[in-house]
């Protein structure tokens, strides 16, 4: 999460979510977007993003990999529209940053 601090850093909230009890979403632009679930049962929804499309580290639990071609954690898809489908679990979270957007894969 340190690394979604730092590359979202300066960005203006935008998009933001809540279910006015215990989980709330957000975006820092178009720089990242996190989901915060602290119910004692999964939240789902689909969220609505300034992010660009592509597939990204969910850096709550993992981190993009050296060849930035693959996540060492889940990865989550932002659809042209920039919209992300997630269910998060009781007591967790879902963050993802251009830092940590995958890589086309190429030739």
């Amino acid at each position: 999460m340190v690394g979604f601090r730092n590359y979202t850093a300066g960005a203006a909230v935008s998009n933001w979510w809540s279910d006015n009890n215990n989980a709330i979403a957000f975006g820092r632009g178009d720089k990242g977007f996190v989901i915060i679930n602290r119910e004692d049962h999964e939240v789902s929804n689909t969220f609505q993003t300034s992010l660009p499309a592509g597939s990204y580290c969910d850096v709550t639990q993992g981190s993009l990999a050296a060849d930035g071609k693959s996540c060492t954690g889940p990865t989550v898809t932002v659809g042209s529209g920039g919209a992300i489908t997630a269910t998060v679990p009781a007591m967790h979270a879902l963050a993802v940053h251009g830092g940590a957007k995958v890589a086309a894969p190429g030739p």
